[in-house]
């Protein structure tokens, strides 16, 4: 099958606008495509390349599972450690919750996106989650009985990654995952104080026009999305994670934890499974303001692909899908 004709398919309802900016590595045994798209900035005249940053948006929660499971490897942390352990000013509530229930999302903690807010609001950072989880009361359902996706949970890892390790959560990463995996263009984005080189900014489409709008309240959180990264050292994570997959405690992060109707598929700690022919293929999709991001592999299948665009509404899943019917 040529090219350019797999190009096609696997991006059928994924590129929805010709001005939309992307970048796309797609690899399945001997087919190799390679595409850039667009502008980093719509108003400016830097075009995407494989060196363009682009805020990683949930695709960021694998980074952080990862860091917790270094903890875990350490002996700092257990799945099974309580919440109330490393932050004892918490609700008792959260005495029932565990570390595993927060990477697999079962925790059933409160979403702080529904916290009230203006839309003009300051934008609110991990700590001030951490502070509005005091003033809760309940969760919204018993911990460990039902899948419930969460940002929340994924903050809340953030913050134990520094209470545990006595470390930014930037520098941790830096030193325990981004060093020593060689991903140089990686990084944790404090916004408005990170330089991040190369940056993409969202964009949306209003009256039929391409316009930036890349940050909103909760936007500048990290523990739940606020990596930025390439396609390069995107390769390079998958080589890592690859090599390391079935090393040890690594490899709990590729187990079935619990089904998710909603997509069909099984949620590990920080990345989701699905298994085609008897072949396990993981992937995580991310959607954030102006902002969508995509990642998914297999060492059965010599499958690859990764795909970050600075649009918001592009539909992750149906690239996922794509690839299924494909293969």
């Amino acid at each position: 099958m040529l090219e350019e004709e797999v190009y096609k398919k696997i991006m059928n309802q994924v590129i929805i606008n010709k001005e939309q900016g992307y970048a796309l590595y797609f690899k399945y045994n001997d087919i190799l495509i390679e595409k850039t798209n667009g502008l980093e900035r719509e108003d400016d005249r830097f075009h995407i390349t494989f060196n363009t940053c682009f805020r990683l948006a949930s695709v960021s929660k694998q980074f952080i599972a990862y860091a917790i499971l270094l903890l875990i490897e350490e002996q700092l942390l257990s799945f099974s450690t309580p919440i109330t352990e490393i932050f004892d000013d918490l609700p008792q509530y959260f005495k029932k919750i565990t570390i595993q229930q927060l990477l697999n999302h079962t925790s059933g903690i409160y979403d702080y996106e529904k916290m009230p807010h203006q839309e003009n609001d300051e934008q609110i950072k991990d700590k001030q989650v951490l502070e509005f989880l005091k003033t809760t009361t309940h969760t919204y359902f018993k911990p460990g009985t039902k899948y419930q996706y969460s940002n929340t949970g994924y903050i809340l890892l953030g913050q134990i990654i520094e209470q545990i390790s006595k470390t930014k959560i930037d520098e941790y990463l830096k030193e325990k995952i981004f060093t020593k995996a060689k991903l140089f263009n990686t990084y944790v984005n404090d916004e408005g104080k990170t330089i991040i080189p190369n940056r993409a900014y969202g964009h949306i489409i209003s009256n039929n026009q391409l316009i930036v709008k890349d940050q909103y309240w909760c936007s500048a959180t990290i523990g739940d999305g606020g990596l930025y990264s390439n396609i390069i050292d995107l390769n390079r994570w998958i080589d890592y994670l690859l090599n390391d997959v079935f090393d040890k405690l690594k490899s709990t992060m590729f187990l079935p934890n619990v089904f998710d109707e909603k997509t069909q598929s099984y949620y590990g700690l920080g990345i989701r499974i699905i298994n085609v022919n008897g072949c396990d293929i993981y992937y995580h999709c991310g959607d954030t303001i102006g902002t969508n991001t995509f990642i998914l592999f297999s060492k059965d299948l010599n499958l690859r692909c990764i795909f970050l665009t600075n649009m918001r509404n592009i539909d992750t899943e149906n690239l996922k899908e794509n690839i299924i019917h494909l293969i």
